[in-house]
């Protein structure tokens, strides 16, 4: 039998450390007594996209499993890298059950995403009216709250046409209703247009550029919505802050069917923007003949001068719209006005040739232009792309070369022209589309 006694000299139990004679066996070590350390929570599991659990079973749709996991603690505030909530889920593609369980757990009807959007905005854009009517009911600031870009839950139902959702964000206090008409025109929803306007939405509200809801249906060429908006006493004369009213928009797109429903309505066909260029001249810039014509036959001045003493003539020619400059001439545009840079038509364009020498009656109208312009006509005026002669004599168009006057640094040493000039200013004036309804 071994003794049970401690060794001498080491301080430690004979028989249970290593070495001969010990019940370990030779070379063995003494076993660890340390306790063992508690184990640590795991976190909540999230994807790539930083979603949890419960944001995939609102966006399965699974009522259930979206029960289960609220049950067993699931945050339902938790957000995933974009800042969407379990209920911007539900909002978006899941069951309206999922997010009234959301909302009984505490959910927040007006948290915010990355792009400043509440559930509720959400759901008026995908027309979830049962939903919208839920979060409505829900404390804070509602249809009110507005998002990165300042849209609120009208913009985005009346964006998508979303009635019954507009019409129960319309009832429910009218908060953005003027921003919503103007993205309804924007959006073309006339349906819309006409909802909002019942309600009280201003009709010649104003965006951040000046424009109103008329103006832009008729940048856009939106007959119908135009219709609508008219017959609710919109006001054809209200410009934006580039002075640019309804028919400018209309004739700068080149919409034909949109001047003439606003010159029928009575829009002032010569009325004058911040450069004082008329909707003529936006139709002559654009190669807009039939607009052109149109506002013509309504009573335009061929030779209106704007900013520079430009005619729409000289903005046909410099564009290389020959049919719109025939046009033109046809109703009696002169090709000798002078701009304040001491052109004319003619030095706008490609050298001019010699047309029609001595005095000669010049026929007006669009008809008169189409029937004496002949096969050799274009090669005889020096006017690329127009059809018909121009009637002046060479000795007038010489006269006109030898009296415009020299501008230092003209074409030949740095490249500069009075052409090349003003067509760089021109560029600075840019006919807007639609406008931010904001």
């Amino acid at each position: 039998m071994v003794a049970c006694v401690p060794s001498v000299g080491d301080g430690g139990i004979g028989p249970l450390r290593g070495g001969e004679g010990s019940l370990l066996g030779k070379g063995s070590r003494s076993l660890p007594r340390a306790p063992p350390s508690p184990v640590p929570p795991s976190p909540p599991r999230r994807d790539r996209a930083g979603r949890t659990p419960l944001h995939l079973a609102v966006l399965r749709g699974h009522v259930p499993l979206v029960r289960l996991l609220l049950q067993r603690g699931a945050r339902a505030v938790a957000a995933d890298r974009a800042g969407r909530t379990p209920l911007h889920e539900a909002a978006w593609h899941g069951p309206s059950r999922a997010a009234e369980l959301l909302l009984q757990r505490g959910a927040s009807a007006n948290v915010r995403c990355g792009a400043g959007l509440t559930p509720l905005h959400w759901a008026a854009a995908l027309g979830r009216t049962l939903l919208a009517r839920r979060l409505l009911d829900a404390p804070g600031p509602g249809p009110a709250a507005a998002d990165a870009h300042g849209w609120m839950a009208t913009h985005w139902a009346a964006a998508g046409g979303r009635l019954p959702v507009l019409e129960l964000l319309a009832a429910g206090g009218g908060a953005g209703l003027d921003g919503a008409l103007l993205v309804a025109a924007a959006a073309g929803q006339s349906a819309a247009l006409r909802l909002l306007l019942t309600h009280g939405a201003r009709v010649d509200a104003r965006d951040g550029t000046g424009a109103t809801a008329l103006g832009v249906a008729a940048d856009l060429g939106r007959r119908q919505d135009m219709e609508v908006l008219l017959e609710h006493g919109a006001d054809s004369s209200l410009k934006d802050r580039h002075g640019r009213s309804a028919l400018h928009r209309a004739a700068a797109g080149g919409h034909l069917l949109a001047v003439q429903l606003l010159a029928a309505w009575g829009a002032d066909v010569d009325a004058r923007d911040t450069l004082g260029l008329t909707p003529l001249h936006h139709a002559a810039r654009g190669g807009h003949m039939e607009v052109a014509g149109h506002l013509l036959a309504r009573g335009a001045k061929v030779d209106a001068a704007g900013w520079l003493h430009v005619t729409p003539l000289n903005l046909a020619v410099e564009r290389g719209h020959g049919s719109t400059a025939e046009l033109l001439l046809s109703w009696g545009a002169s090709p000798t006005q002078r701009t304040q840079w001491g052109e004319v038509a003619q030095d706008l364009g490609p050298a001019v040739s010699t047309a029609c020498r001595g005095e000669q009656e010049v026929p007006h109208g669009p008809q008169a232009c189409r029937a004496r312009a002949g096969p050799e006509a274009a090669s005889s005026h020096g006017l690329q792309g127009v059809q018909a002669p121009l009637c002046w004599s060479e000795a007038a168009c010489q006269g006109a070369r030898e009296n415009t006057p020299e501008v230092p640094g003209e074409e030949g040493s740095s490249g500069w022209s009075p052409s090349k000039k003003r067509v760089a200013d021109l560029e600075l004036f840019q006919t807007p589309r639609a406008t931010s309804a904001l």
